[in-house]
């Protein structure tokens, strides 16, 4: 079953937004050094809705040749169209993916039952691999009820995993494990880990975040988890909570920043991204401060 700290991979483009593809080879070798407990790729902070449908499906072959089955590996499928996402998650599934996660359209004017009609469909489109279903409502615009969930879940064995990123994250989780009364349904969480402490502390499975503090993250899940040593956790937590907060002011925001830690640790060779959105000086001059402190903070955790 999955559980952990679950990257999600950027996607890296150069000065002609043309996918960098020896730069994901090494973002897969950096986390899986780390330790990282499964790889994502494709999801919302990957750019996946600026990827072309035959670029998602190189990014999807290649990831899942160079992760060679190492670790577990979820693919994001979600599309604006059903055919696109069934045709995705099949194509996935084939690839040798772990998981998919589907995220609903981003349509606004979406009833009960064609949110059940697109998730059952794709969910049966990838055959013989589990389905995370995810909840980003600030991001997509549709939230999807737990009721609906669990009522997919009940009549689709591979749906196994809830991603939710819907605040406040405690009386969510809390809410989905009531809805779903103790049955075994994986609860992640995602947000750039600005909820990971509540999401532990709620029971939650793992997070899946980008993948530019992925040692941190593990350090707190293993303190809290392996080691039950929750002050040390919330300890670690709290000193790179400033900087989690700061980049995931909006959606570009988190890809940006994520982009420009990875680029400045010499993990990717370009910080662009596909919505031309820079920072402004006072934003950089922010942004370098929390740099900073990150990189104090991984070497604190180097040393421990």
């Amino acid at each position: 079953m999955l559980n952990g700290v679950i990257p999600m991979l950027p996607t890296p483009f150069n000065n002609e937004k043309d996918i960098i593809f020896d730069d994901i080879s090494n973002l897969i070798e950096n986390q899986i050094a780390i330790g990282a407990h499964g790889i994502s790729t494709l999801g919302l902070g990957g750019e996946s809705s600026l990827l072309s449908y035959d670029e998602r499906i190189a990014v999807t072959e290649f990831v899942s040749k160079k992760v060679k089955g190492r670790l577990p590996l979820v693919v994001g499928v979600g599309a604006e169209t059903t055919k696109d996402s069934c045709n995705l998650a099949e194509h996935a599934a084939l690839s040798g993916a772990t998981a998919i996660m589907l995220a609903p359209r981003p349509i606004s004017s979406q009833s009960k039952n064609d949110l059940i009609k697109y998730f059952s469909e794709v969910s049966m489109a990838a055959k013989g691999i589990d389905v995370m279903l995810q909840d980003a409502p600030a991001y997509l615009g549709i939230d999807v009820d737990p009721e609906l969930m669990r009522k997919l879940s009940d009549n689709i064995e591979n749906i196994k995993y809830i991603k939710s990123e819907k605040p406040p994250v405690c009386n969510t989780i809390f809410d989905l494990k009531k809805i779903f009364n103790h049955r075994e349904i994986g609860l992640f969480g995602g947000q750039a880990a600005v909820g990971f402490f509540e999401l532990l502390e709620s029971g939650g499975t793992g997070t899946i975040p980008g993948c530019e503090a992925t040692s941190i993250l593990i350090r707190i899940w293993d303190e809290f988890i392996i080691n039950k040593n929750q002050k040390k956790a919330v300890k670690i937590f709290e000193k790179v909570l400033p900087f989690f907060v700061f980049e995931m002011q909006s959606l570009n925001m988190f890809i940006k920043c994520t982009k420009m830690v990875l680029y400045r640790k010499g993990l990717i060779s370009s910080d662009k991204t596909r919505f031309d959105q820079d920072l402004s000086p006072t934003a950089l001059s922010i942004f370098d401060r929390h740099y900073e402190k990150l990189i104090k903070i991984e070497r604190e955790i180097d040393r421990s």
